[in-house]
Parts: C-alpha cells; sequence; structure tokens
C-alpha cells in the first residue's frame, strides 16, 4: 500500500547553469510529498504519520527550509534537489528502526509502540521509500524514484 506524507519549506537558490531569470537569486515555498510503500501492519498502518514527520523533519527540512540551497546541493534544479531528498531517506527503513529507539521519542508515542506487542519491531519492516514529489510552484514539480 502507498502513503503520502505532504511538508512545506521555504528556500532561495540561483541556477548556475542556466540562461534566464532564474540564475538569479529568487525564492520558493516548496511543496515536498514523500510517498512511501509497505504492508498494513496489525496497527492498520503502513507506517506511522509521527514518526515519518519527524524523519523528514530531521533528514531534510532542517537542511533545506530557510536556507540558501546553493549551499547544500550544486547547481540546485528541482530535479537536484528531489534527488539529493531521496538520497536522505532512501534507507527508511533502518531510518524508522532509529527513530523508534530515540530516546527523545514522545514519551506517549514510546509507550504506545512498547504497549502494543511486536509493534515496535513491525513498525519499519517491509516499509520503503516510493516517490519524492517536490512542487517548486503550484503548477511545477519533479517526480523522483530513485531511478
Amino acid at each position: 500500500m502507498l502513503i503520502t506524507k505532504v511538508f512545506t519549506f521555504d528556500a532561495a537558490h540561483k541556477l548556475t547553469d542556466y540562461y534566464g531569470k532564474c540564475e538569479r537569486l529568487h525564492g520558493h515555498t516548496y511543496k515536498l510529498e514523500v510517498t512511501v510503500e509497505g504492508p498494513v501492519h496489525k496497527n492498520g498502518m503502513v507506517v506511522d504519520f509521527v514518526l515519518l514527520k519527524r524523519i523528514v523533519k530531521r533528514r531534510v527540512l532542517e537542511k533545506l527550509d530557510h536556507h540558501y540551497l546553493n549551499e547544500v546541493v550544486e547547481n540546485p534544479s528541482s530535479e537536484r534537489l528531489a534527488s539529493f531528498i531521496w538520497g536522505e531517506l532512501v534507507g527508511l527503513e533502518e531510518l524508522l528502526h532509529e527513530e523508534i529507539e530515540d530516546p527523545n521519542l514522545s514519551d506517549d508515542l514510546k509507550a504506545y509502540l512498547e504497549d502494543t506487542k511486536g509493534l515496535k519491531r513491525e513498525a519499519q519492516e517491509g516499509v520503503k521509500l516510493y516517490e519524492i514529489k517536490l512542487w517548486e510552484s503550484p503548477t511545477s514539480f519533479v517526480a523522483y524514484r530513485g531511478d
């Protein structure tokens, strides 16, 4: 089954291998769609949206939101940004395991995972990144599946 979580972030960039107005410094409010594939677990979910949000925030948004993207990715076109984001999230099963083991995980979520037999272990099994969609504007996006 596929599930998607949507995020937004603001950032500035300029395209260095381009001729036109986008070669000048400018900004966007990006929309990021992270689609995950996996089995539906005993709790009725593929993955807990709270865990997915924590991973994307830490691995992607903290690096891109309100940043000058040229300092993060060379010639940061939407295509290159999508590839960068994919690289940050591609080992999703392991990232979920790390997140579940994080001592800073909220007490409520930690108790829920520990009280539900097998859910802590099962929560990351078979879950993988399926697709990244990065919207640079309301009418323009790139979709990337790690090809």
